[in-house]
């Protein structure tokens, strides 16, 4: 069956908290939420069918069933007399920390579905009728983007434990916001008549719930959209050459994205038509419904890269069938999930193939148990985040989920043979992760226990620019934190009504932080090292918007587009005035080292702090270069290249 990408316009802010880390004002006292009430579990319908940047970081697209973006567990467990035990929470607004009325939350479990809603403060209460672990599968509210995952195929699980209570559990979801999008010519003037499209990459937590993802611009060259923040728009018009832009934190403020259009070049562009389908089965060749597949530009091609950045995404019909359409040609990645079972995987496949089969195959159950590394006591609520290392440096993302349970303890099933790292983090902790060897053939569970450290403590305050006057409700979020897939536990915060700020459970080393507020131009802080429990504390000042002016965001860094591949950090884009530039690197080089370390020792995060720095200060780069290759197809010798830092803005 032919499906299309929906637009993941879901809960881009799901906070499981229970100090908070947004600095939100939280009333004491209890509330006596509305009774809970069971039903039917509803069908299982299949749906309709990211590099890293110095300027701006992100993982890779992780084309797994992922984890909202701001999933931040902090619960804690007590002694009930209830004997199935009980989970106490509240739902909030991500942005305001209110309470959210009449919010409705539906958990899955092996005896169908339980549902319960909130009372007028947000708070609710929840039995499960049945022990053993349950998937919080939808989460809606009126005016918020809702959560609703393939059913059955939640990340987010919560385990009964008789005579536990779990308390504190703050689930926050963001706001509806629409935004005005305009497409303008090279000039600047409106272009009626382009064509829209939203891309997320995260058509598989869209599946209950499917969205608009195309628009065309109106006489004025103006489209309304909904989407969430860190997707990309894009905008097509034939008498002009394509452009995208990306839904940054400062556009979702500003409730406004422009796509300016370039000039035509006489070429022809690439035209998209290509396809790819084939069939998803299980192990004794039967079709499979409901799987996840996704598409995307071939690893092995980068830097060159073929169609949408953050790929395609679809889901087998009840005969696992799958069509995935509009391809640019070239060679593409696919792959294929359920939870709980092994993915199907097809590398550097031509678009094109009608004949594809990728087999789903039982794979084993990696187990453990999430500690206090001071006291031993198990972690009530934490987030683990299981990647492939397909190198000294490349991690590919495998899967996230996030646990409430009371004995700290997870299970991963379908997991295959290969080496692993498996990352947990748990609010106020450091995040820790532990390298892990499935071999060929396991039978029986592999199991990998973790212990977290308390993290260290950021506080500051952030003003206008030249004013010095406080911005409330700046946000401030740690880039990179542990490791170049992005875990769902997020370091965040917003800024009081006097602009402070308090970030905790930071880990040790240098870290870089992504400020942003509304009506000013966003920044990126690097070099802030943590040592102990507190850091010192600092002022951020943000540069005031003009009027008219579009928010950008400004970094001192060397300006490329950088993906791990082997022992080399692979520049993609290179950006027109910055340092990479001047030095005359180009797409396609490879940093070795950065001052004389090699970027394998250093570790991917850690390099990419290295290479940002205070602006015009230099560094030297060991680059292996793209045009030197050996006669003999040997790899080329490595230049050291000097390189100055220059002050981006985008």
């Amino acid at each position: 069956m032919d499906r299309k990408r929906t637009v993941w316009m879901f809960v881009v802010a799901l906070v499981l908290v229970g100090g908070l880390l947004l600095l939100l004002r939280r009333e004491d006292g209890e509330r006596v939420p509305e009774g809970s009430r069971t039903h039917g579990a509803p069908p299982a319908t299949p749906a309709p069918a990211r590099a890293v940047t110095e300027t701006s970081p992100r993982p890779e697209p992780a084309h797994v069933t992922a984890l909202p973006s701001r999933l931040v567990p902090a619960t804690r467990a007590e002694d009930s007399a209830e004997p199935l035990g009980s989970f106490d929470g509240r739902v909030i607004s991500a942005s305001t920390g209110e309470g959210v009325k009449a919010a409705e939350l539906t958990f899955a479990g092996a005896g169908g579905a339980t549902s319960t809603r909130t009372d007028a403060d947000g708070q609710f209460h929840l039995v499960l009728r049945t022990p053993g672990t349950w998937q919080l599968a939808v989460v809606t509210a009126r005016g918020y983007l809702p959560f609703g995952p393939e059913w059955g195929q939640s990340p987010i699980r919560f385990t009964t434990v008789p005579g536990q209570r779990i308390k504190d559990i703050v689930l926050a979801l963001t706001p509806e916001v629409e935004l005005l999008g305009r497409v303008e010519d090279p000039d600047g003037q409106p272009v009626a008549g382009a064509q829209v499209r939203v891309l997320t990459g995260r058509g598989g937590e869209s599946v209950l719930f499917p969205m608009p993802d195309r628009y065309t611009s109106d006489a004025r060259g103006e489209f309304h959209f909904h989407a969430p923040e860190g997707a990309a728009v894009e905008a097509r018009h034939p008498a002009h050459a394509s452009a995208r832009a990306e839904v940054t934190p400062s556009a979702m403020l500003a409730r406004r994205l422009v796509l300016r259009l370039g000039k035509r070049e006489d070429k022809p562009a690439t035209t998209a038509g290509e396809s790819l389908s084939g069939h998803v089965v299980d192990g004794g060749g039967t079709g499979v419904a409901g799987a996840l597949v996704s598409v995307k530009s071939a690893a092995s091609a980068w830097p060159r890269h073929f169609g949408d950045e953050l790929g395609y995404e679809t889901v087998t019909d009840a005969e696992g069938r799958f069509a995935v359409e509009d391809l640019e040609p070239g060679t593409y990645d696919v792959t294929a999930r359920v939870m709980g079972m092994a993915p199907g995987e097809l590398r550097d496949v031509a678009a094109g193939r009608k004949d594809l089969v990728l087999t789903l195959a039982p794979g084993t159950k990696l187990v453990g148990t999430v500690r206090d590394a001071t006291t031993g006591k198990p972690l009530p609520s934490f987030t683990l985040a299981v990647s492939t290392k397909r190198g000294p440096l490349q991690r590919d993302a495998f899967a996230q989920l996030s646990f409430i349970d009371a004995q700290g303890r997870y299970e991963l099933a379908g997991v295959p043979a290969g080496s692993y790292v498996v990352q947990v983090a748990a609010h106020g902790y450091a995040p820790a992760e532990t390298q892990v060897e499935v071999p060929k053939g396991a039978t029986g569970p592999v199991t990998a226990d973790l212990s977290l450290g308390r993290g260290g403590k950021m506080t500051g305050r952030v003003v206008e620019e030249g004013s010095g006057l406080p911005l409330e409700r700046a946000r401030l979020s740690v880039e990179g934190l542990g490791s170049a897939e992005a875990l769902s536990v997020r370091y965040d915060a917003l800024t009081d009504e006097r602009g402070d700020f308090t970030l905790d459970g930071l880990p040790p080393g240098e870290l870089s932080l992504f400020v942003s507020a509304e009506q000013h131009h966003s920044r990126i802080i690097s070099g802030i090292t943590v040592r102990g429990d507190t850091t010192q504390p600092r002022t951020i000042e943000l540069r005031k918007t003009e009027e008219g002016e579009e928010p950008q965001v400004e970094l001192v860094g060397i300006g490329a587009v950088l993906a791990p591949r082997e022992d080399a950090l692979v520049l993609g884009e290179v950006m027109p005035g910055g340092g990479a530039a001047e030095a005359g690197l180009t797409t396609g080089d490879g940093i070795v080292r950065i001052d004389g370390r090699p970027v394998v020792e250093l570790g991917f995060p850690e390099a990419v702090q290295r290479i940002r720095g205070p602006e015009s200060s230099r560094l030297v780069l060991g680059v292996r270069r793209a045009s030197a290759v050996g006669t003999d197809g040997s790899p080329a010798s490595i230049v050291d290249i000097p390189v100055t830092r220059r002050r981006i803005r985008r």
